[in-house]
């Protein structure tokens, strides 16, 4: 998922928002989770915390990130379940995380930052 990082670089963003998986009940992909569950890699709030941080250091610091994860009402959510935190909380832990690795978006920028554009 990390490599993501250099696809997008290469695509004339200036926003982006991330998003962990998670299955909302009575929908298609709800369907398709109990009907073949090994199709799905979900993330411990940590692991997610951890990926979007490798992420984010990857990332042109002139992308704006507008959201770091998606909060859907309990009563909806199948899967995964995370306990009840908000999304500021996970915003929080995020920015926690990157005071304590010393950190930030860009840190580890692609330098081949053209490689998907095209000349005019």
């Amino acid at each position: 998922m990390l490599e993501e990082a250099e696809i997008l670089l290469g695509l004339p963003l200036t926003t982006l928002k991330l998003h962990q998986l998670q299955i909302v009940r009575n929908t298609r992909m709800a369907k398709e989770f109990v009907a073949d569950p090994g199709q799905f890699t979900f993330l411990s709030l940590e692991e997610y915390i951890d990926l979007a941080i490798g992420f984010l250091e990857k990332l042109s610091p002139e992308i704006v990130i507008e959201r770091f994860a998606g909060e859907v009402p309990p009563r909806f959510l199948s899967e995964p379940n995370w306990g009840v935190i908000r999304y500021d909380q996970v915003l929080q832990k995020i920015e926690k995380k990157l005071a304590e690795r010393n950190s930030w978006q860009g840190k580890r920028e692609f330098k081949n930052r053209n490689i998907f554009q095209t000349k005019l």
